[in-house]
């Protein structure tokens, strides 16, 4: 007992050690565990309730492995259910606080692990012998001379040989030892959650040499306990009689040298001057303050900084998808005005060009087809649009029904770019002439559209305060809306206006004045494809 009782010492006097040397493994090793999937988790709360059990945090090693044992039955691996069960049978067995038998106790684990690889003809022997044993020696705890001798014969069966009598005298355990090894288990439960709370509360990581040293008593510890487990009862009453006054010899001891040692303080103090001594303790208590204060204040730091970085970073990546989805509604300068101010407000420019488009008996095909197919059609058309626009750079403004509206000019205010709505007008042909290429071999209606376009000034904004959208206005959109009712399927029909700019670029064929419903004639060409 005196041997765990110094072990016990040592362990608390390398706290600031070995202990620490391992939070970040565990640390991670619990990040690894949560993050797995399959039997990979399962060995992972495997491992995780291992090193817990290392480290005396017999809770922790307990709940690690009863983890695992509930993944491992859902995942239905039997195997790696009985380690689990085996493991969360040594945690409660080790922890002090629960009786050897009954629900939630450990006896049920370790007879659960050994059927379990029973039934399925496991070849872990040394798994199955180590329920067994464990299973023994709790029977021996609580006075089961019957059960020990039952054990005994289970465990002769498995190695192969006949099973032994029991020996003459025996005893087991009475029940205030057993009361007594409670006890001694309990405090040493208690002082593993004490090491916790320091383990908890610091970062430093030991060296090499430390954390060897920190092993090396923790296995001396077990080995002192595995003694304990297979000491007769007359050899545990003679230890604890043994260490119980080496004890009272080692505390006299102790207070002899605490005595003298307070002796030749207090004559040290009264050598020195008070003044002198208030100003060292003063010094010293200040700086340990400071010492304790900076380092904290570090670790803190350190800490805030990661999460605040983690939270900045979802915050950006939040503001990004907000932008790219206001600025799939509307343009730059107008996304840029509404960010800044919370409002926007009506611009006039002064030369824009606007491109309308529809299909050609758009009500004869809406009869061939049902609901949810002109629907699809309807968007693969305009996503094929929307793609051509965004090559040239222009705004698509809306869709209404069969109806497709763009404008060139409103990102910068630079002009209409004329040359770039014709090049995105002769594509949308194109595209629409191979796709209905496609079409006739399927024997599918055709979606031949007319084009217009028109250049002149409009006024661009935003209308509504809710779901609002992104228009345009002026008599440039109705005379651009009348030019492409005049126009032909598979064609692209330009006013006058747009010919003078873009004649030189363009072949041209000029189709005369035609009447445009409440704007009188006006000259329309049909830009060659």
């Amino acid at each position: 007992m005196k041997n765990i009782l110094c072990l016990l010492l040592m362990w608390g006097g390398l706290f600031t050690t070995g202990l620490f040397g391992q939070t970040e493994q565990l640390q991670s090793l619990e990040r690894e565990a949560k993050a797995a999937s399959g039997t990979a988790r399962v060995e992972k709360y495997i491992a995780l309730s291992e090193a817990y059990m290392q480290i005396g945090d017999f809770s922790k090693a307990q709940d690690a492995a009863a983890e695992a044992e509930d993944f491992a039955k859902r995942m239905k691996t039997p195997e790696l259910r009985a380690v689990a069960l085996n493991l969360e049978g040594k945690a409660l067995m080790a922890s002090g606080k629960r009786g050897a038998f009954g629900g939630g106790k450990p006896a049920p684990r370790f007879e659960q692990s050994y059927e379990i690889l029973k039934q399925i003809h496991s070849g872990n022997k040394a798994l199955m012998l180590d329920n067994l044993q464990n299973l023994r020696l709790l029977a021996a705890k609580a006075n089961k001379s019957s059960e020990v001798a039952e054990i005994d014969g289970r465990i002769a069966k498995l190695e192969g040989r006949s099973p032994q009598p029991p020996e003459p005298g025996f005893n087991p355990l009475p029940p205030e030892f057993e009361a007594q090894m409670n006890r001694f288990a309990e405090q040493n439960s208690e002082f593993a959650k004490q090491l916790e709370k320091i383990q908890v509360g610091s970062e430093k990581s030991a060296t090499p040499e430390e954390a060897n040293k920190y092993r090396e008593i923790q296995m001396q510890l077990a080995e002192s306990m595995a003694r304990i487990d297979e000491m007769s009862k007359e050899q545990m009453q003679d230890a604890l009689f043994i260490a119980e006054q080496r004890s009272m010899l080692d505390s006299l001891m102790f207070q002899t040298i605490s005595d003298s040692l307070s002796l030749t303080i207090y004559e040290s103090n009264l050598k020195v001057a008070e003044s002198d001594r208030k100003f060292n303790i003063a010094a010293m208590i200040a700086l340990i303050l400071l010492a304790g204060g900076s380092l904290f204040s570090y670790f803190r730091a350190r800490q805030n900084a990661k999460i605040l970085e983690a939270k900045n970073k979802i915050i950006r990546e939040e503001q990004q998808r907000s932008d790219n989805l206001l600025l799939n509604i509307l343009p730059a300068l107008v996304a840029d005005e509404l960010k800044k101010l919370g409002r926007t407000n009506a611009r006039y420019f002064e030369d824009v060009c606007v491109l309308f488009a529809d299909f050609v008996g758009f009500s004869k095909i809406a009869e061939k087809l049902t609901p949810q197919q002109l629907v699809t059609e309807l968007d693969t058309c305009f996503q094929a649009f929307d793609q051509i626009m965004a090559k040239y750079s222009l705004e698509k403004i809306k869709t209404i029904g069969d109806a497709y509206m763009v404008a060139g000019g409103l990102a910068d205010g630079d002009g209409s770019k004329l040359r770039d709505m014709i090049e995105a007008a002769r594509d949308m042909q194109q595209w629409l002439h191979n796709w209905n290429l496609e079409r006739d071999k399927k024997g599918l209606p055709r979606f031949d559209a007319r084009i217009g376009i028109h250049r002149g000034p409009v006024v661009a904004g935003v209308v509504g305060s809710k779901k609002f959208a992104f228009d345009i206005w002026g008599d440039t959109v109705n005379i651009a809306a009348r030019i492409e009712q005049a126009s032909e399927g598979g064609k692209i029909n330009i006013s006058g206006e747009v010919y003078q700019i873009i004649k030189g670029d363009f072949p041209c064929h000029y189709r005369g004045k035609i009447a445009a419903k409440n704007k009188g004639e006006i000259d329309m060409y049909f830009v060659e494809n």
